[in-house]
């Protein structure tokens, strides 16, 4: 079994809210993550005044956007402190036309992957290899497939053979 990988380590989580202007004159349209990451660290890279908290913004990376305002970021741990400490003292400022109801570490989110078997079902392989090739225009012959099959299906020395099996002439 694979061994478990850990997703969104060092990250920070922003609950945000929309401002109740900005609700009622933008109605449905939610703009998207990376939109209100960028505009987050334009407003905390403007603080001129807080060298500590624009180069910490300057060093955030975008990590995801969850539906109903939640911005996970990334950033070298001293970063994320600066954060921490900005949002404690009330000096952490939101995207434009945002609130920040809320800020919090994320723990590790551990995925476990799921092993695939060595086993490839015949059937499958060459129905998908024929679909490829005829989206793009491609006729299909036995070289052309065994072409398209050991450039798609690489480390499979036995294609080959098992075109030249199932061939009809």
């Amino acid at each position: 079994m694979a061994r478990p990988v850990q997703l969104a380590p060092g990250s920070l989580a922003l609950v945000l809210c929309r401002l109740e202007a900005q609700e009622a004159a933008g109605g449905a349209e939610e703009p998207g993550g990376r939109a209100v990451f960028r505009a987050f660290c334009r407003a905390n890279t403007r603080c001129f005044w807080n060298s500590r908290l624009a180069r910490a913004a300057s060093r955030l990376a975008f990590q995801g956007w969850l539906r109903r305002g939640v911005l996970l970021v990334h950033a070298p741990p001293a970063s994320l402190q600066v954060l921490r400490d900005a949002w404690c003292r009330r000096a952490l400022r939101p995207p434009r036309g945002f609130r920040i109801r809320a800020v919090g570490d994320v723990f590790p989110v551990q995925m476990n992957p799921i092993a695939q078997s060595q086993f490839i079902p015949l059937a499958e392989v060459l129905c998908c290899a024929v679909s490829d090739m005829n989206a793009a225009q491609t006729v299909v012959t036995q070289e052309s497939i065994l072409e398209h099959l050991v450039k798609h299906y690489p480390g499979h020395r036995v294609w080959h053979l098992i075109i030249q099996s199932f061939w009809m002439d």
